[in-house]
């Protein structure tokens, strides 16, 4: 049963339909998971904030 499996050559259209649908999930997914790691790392990351009251002007 392995080796028909291995073997491409025999493979019906349903099985390869069904290939193609395993691998589209599996890609999918690992991109997914990538982007939400990207994500989550932006979001934990600890940004500067920023200095509003730097722009005044001392009176003489």
């Amino acid at each position: 049963m392995l080796e028909n499996w291995l073997s491409a050559g025999s493979w019906t259209q349903e099985q390869w339909l069904i290939m193609s649908v395993m691998i589209f999930i599996v890609v999918a997914s690992l991109v997914m998971i990538v982007r939400l790691y990207s994500i989550y790392k932006m979001a934990t990351r600890k940004r500067e904030r920023p200095n509003l009251r730097g722009g005044r002007r001392s009176r003489d």
